[in-house]
């Protein structure tokens, strides 16, 4: 059924490793050129900003298809407005797809809160004032993305084996396949398990690996007609999180309300197994949430196929960038899903890297390690605050906080404040914080070359 349904919302397991799209590139006179590793909502962001602007790049993907159905993905305003400003055509795409509150009512609302202990009774509804929450498909989000770029940007079937450097202080990017590309700048957004982090930090050190975040999730995505039967009209329509003694369930609606989006996170010291994702069953996952409340019961009893999901994030790197080649997205700053922030930086990422990029002091390649010094600057301490956050915040969740544990009134008290330094932050003071932070860099540069 829920096949069906992908189907028609025009979800195909196919290949795009050639686009429709027929979009005329524009001239920027920049003389360099980019690679983009990793094809995700990361890459796809950044590639469709710098094309616009006139930025010859390519993206190479992994994967030969889209043979994942995905998951669903949570914004806010921040992570809105970095979309719009990358390029209205991304948050055009966004919009199509994007699900708010299934009530008018609840129009401005993030989150509801409830205890899980209980049959939903609401702790706190989370406002976040003119936006609210929307939420969208990931894997259909980022076939309409694949759309906008122009024929032969996007190619897949390209995974990264290796690195080398130019003596020009450019690329040459060696694939599984034993083909190659050359580039003067590669940013890698390859994902939390990022080849392109390990080349970058050094395969020994300890930062180029993910850390496990003492959790795993079971998800599920089911028709909405089946979820509002399952657990009743406002719970189904509306997005929630249960809080739960060592767990949690989060469900929020995707596709314009057509389907629910389901997560149950539960905490657990080490994982064992060598894969991250590993096949369980309706009594195994019933089993690790017995105890819990009604709804969050039966959360669990719309898993048909139930896997348990190890949750690893990235909570520190000591750099995003070396020379011309630099992180982004969860190459960089991998989080678990507790504050729902974790892609929207991926845009903010891109808002970033594509405003300093078009910058008329950025004129060849030898100008754009500038550009990463500040992009470094700028954005690792906001992102890398976030992933240690989003970690506290389901430890909040899980009633296992330091400072609130069970205690359902601090829960409230610090769930209503915590997410808004993320939400209103002012991209553009950022861009410009970014950009003042460049030119620095540049006279800096040149003043350490007179001297020499």
């Amino acid at each position: 059924m829920l096949r069906a349904l992908l189907d028609r919302m025009g979800f195909r397991q196919e290949s795009l490793g050639v686009q429709d799209a027929e979009t005329v590139i524009p001239n920027s006179g920049k003389q360099f050129d980019i690679a983009i590793v990793g094809g995700g909502l990361a890459g796809l962001s950044l590639a469709i900003g710098l094309v616009q602007r006139g930025i010859p790049v390519k993206v190479y993907e992994g994967a030969t298809e889209w043979t994942d159905a995905g998951a669903g993905l949570v914004f806010a305003k921040n992570s809105m407005a970095a979309m719009e400003k990358i390029s209205p055509e991304i948050y055009q795409a966004f919009t199509k797809r994007s699900s708010g509150q299934g009530w008018k009512s609840k129009k401005t609302t993030y989150m509801d809160y409830r205890d899980g202990s209980t049959d939903g009774d609401l702790i706190t509804s989370v406002i976040c004032a003119n936006t609210g929450q929307e939420s969208v498909h990931r894997t259909l989000l980022a076939k309409d993305l694949v759309a906008l770029l122009p024929h032969g940007t996007f190619i897949m079937g390209k995974r990264l084996n290796g690195i080398d450097n130019r003596s020009d202080g450019g690329y040459t990017l060696q694939w599984i396949d034993g083909q190659s590309t050359e580039a003067d700048v590669v940013f890698g957004c390859d994902g939390i398990k990022s080849k392109c982090r390990q080349l970058l930090l050094g395969q020994d050190s300890t930062e180029a690996v993910p850390k496990f975040a003492k959790e795993f999730a079971y998800r599920g995505m089911v028709p909405m007609e089946r979820a509002v039967a399952v657990l009743r009209e406002e719970l189904a329509r509306n997005s929630m999180v249960n809080i739960g003694s060592g767990c949690l369930t989060t469900t929020y609606p995707v596709e314009k309300g057509t389907l629910l989006n389901l997560v149950a996170c539960r905490s657990i010291d080490t994982w064992e197994h060598d894969e991250w994702v590993v096949p369980s069953s309706q009594e195994v996952a019933q089993k690790d949430f017995a105890g819990c409340g009604p709804v969050m019961q039966k959360v669990i009893s719309m898993m048909d196929k139930p896997a348990m999901w190890a949750l690893f994030d990235h909570p520190e790197c000591s750099t995003f960038y070396k020379g011309r080649f630099a992180l982004v997205g969860d190459a960089a700053h991998a989080s678990t899903p507790h504050q729902g922030a974790g892609c929207g930086q991926a845009f903010e990422d891109a808002l970033v890297l594509c405003s300093l990029l078009e910058d008329k002091h950025v004129c060849s390649a030898a100008h754009v390690e500038d550009a990463l010094e500040a992009y470094d600057a700028i954005r690792r301490p906001r992102t890398l605050k976030i992933v240690n956050s989003s970690r506290e915040n389901g430890e909040i969740c899980m009633k296992r906080g330091e400072d609130t544990g069970e205690d359902l009134g601090k829960i409230k008290a610090t769930l209503d404040e915590r997410f808004h330094w993320i939400w209103h932050e002012d991209l553009d003071r950022q861009v410009q914080l970014a950009k003042t932070k460049m030119l620095e860099v540049s006279k800096l540069r040149k003043h350490r070359g007179a001297v020499d």
